[in-house]
């Protein structure tokens, strides 16, 4: 997997110096997710939270067109399904995080969102591992679902800052998402097992 970031990343820097941008805007709009936490976190300790809103929908949106530009533009790489898959975790977490350290949610919730918590770490273990055994692992449909349910969650979470929001419908989310999160590490532990 280093190989693959090493050669990712001298192709990017390379590309860069050559100004040809349009091979690498998958690439460099995933990258920006990478400082999400420089902007969120502190968003969210100030409660500046018209700001914090800006960041997430300028993030949201890199998320949604790196993959259509990778399409576009026929650079869809293994290198950028690594990267992709590393920089939403950064991203997952900065937006977890904060709920941890500045709650505004009932306890029952915060309990729900450290389970979430200790699950993505579990996911991103079993990744690792898979990584460093030179697997190719690839998304199965309930860690698709279960990234939905998790933003959307997330979504949630961060909307109870802004509107009157029922906690019962945070907990039905919240569960859903835990619920598909298992579903993903049992689905990914017999992938690498079929693997084997």
């Amino acid at each position: 997997m280093l190989d693959i970031f090493k050669e990712g990343f001298y192709n990017l820097r390379k590309n860069i110096k050559n100004y040809n941008f349009k091979e690498e805007a998958a690439n460099l709009l995933t990258i920006s997710r990478l400082f999400s936490p420089i902007f969120i976190i502190p968003f969210v300790y100030f409660n500046k939270m018209k700001l914090f809103l800006i960041t997430i929908i300028i993030f949201s949106l890199t998320d949604l067109f790196d993959g259509y530009f990778a399409r576009k533009y026929k650079c869809v790489s293994l290198f950028g399904k690594y990267l992709d898959a590393f920089v939403d975790k950064i991203y997952a977490a900065s937006l977890l995080f904060p709920i941890i350290f500045f709650p505004w949610i009932s306890r029952i919730s915060l309990h729900l969102v450290i389970i979430i918590i200790l699950l993505e770490l579990l996911i991103s273990i079993i990744n690792l591992y898979s990584f460093y055994k030179k697997r190719n692992p690839y998304s199965t449909i309930y860690g698709k679902i279960k990234t939905t349910c998790l933003f959307v969650s997330l979504g949630v979470v961060y909307l109870r800052k802004f509107i009157i929001l029922s906690n019962f419908y945070l907990i039905i989310f919240l569960i859903f998402t835990i619920f598909f999160q298992i579903l993903a590490i049992i689905s990914y532990y017999i992938q690498i097992k079929k693997i084997n």
